[in-house]
């Protein structure tokens, strides 16, 4: 093995022989590839001031959500959401929410509007050794309504923005430049392998 000089400021010299022109699918490109049905999960965890940023709120400080995704055979889009949000002054909070659009043909457009169920509950959570639980302080609330897209919050949109992608690629598209939102979801989405049925 050749010696390499690490004060050597020349890129050259580090970069060894590996080819340097592999390309990585278009998040178009993986949308289009992508069949129907489909479905995948997916986890986010946050903390600190990203939670505050991510969900519109000041009192929590921690984030654990579960996703499961899913574009049936019709184009139908399902998307379940279940966490808990805790830490800070507020009561902690678990939830349950589920965003839908019918199946086609449909009067209804993506990034529109979403009938959005939800249902949470307050109470007291207690992480010990990575395992969380939760004792309710209160009943269980729930209900049916539609969101304006705009309301919904970012990592919700972000997989709604996928499952349309998968629907309807080319009409998904079209609505997210004309939003101004494409080059936001396209970055978010480039580089995550369990995005699509293609990876990048």
């Amino acid at each position: 093995m050749p010696w390499v000089d690490p004060h050597e400021t020349d890129s050259e010299q580090w970069a060894g022989d590996a080819a340097t022109d592999r390309s990585c699918t278009s998040v178009y490109q993986r949308a289009l590839e992508t069949g129907r049905p489909f479905e995948r999960t997916d986890k986010l965890v946050l903390q600190g001031p990203s939670v505050a940023e991510e969900f519109r709120t000041r009192g929590y400080e921690r984030a654990r959500i579960d996703y499961h995704l899913a574009v049936e055979s019709d184009g139908r889009v399902k998307l379940l959401a279940r966490g808990h949000l805790w830490g800070g002054e507020e009561p902690h909070q678990r939830f349950r929410a589920q965003y839908r659009r019918e199946g086609e043909p449909t009067e209804t457009v993506p990034f529109d509007e979403y009938l959005t169920w939800t249902r949470y509950q307050y109470g007291a959570i207690d992480v010990e050794s990575g395992r969380l639980t939760f004792e309710a302080e209160s009943d269980r609330e729930e209900r049916m309504r539609r969101l304006d897209w705009t309301d919904l919050y970012a990592p919700d949109r972000l997989r709604l923005a996928e499952l349309e992608l998968i629907r309807n690629p080319a009409l998904a598209r079209y609505a997210l430049r004309d939003r101004g939102d494409w080059r936001a979801v396209a970055d978010a989405l480039r580089y995550n392998p369990e995005a699509f049925a293609v990876r990048p």
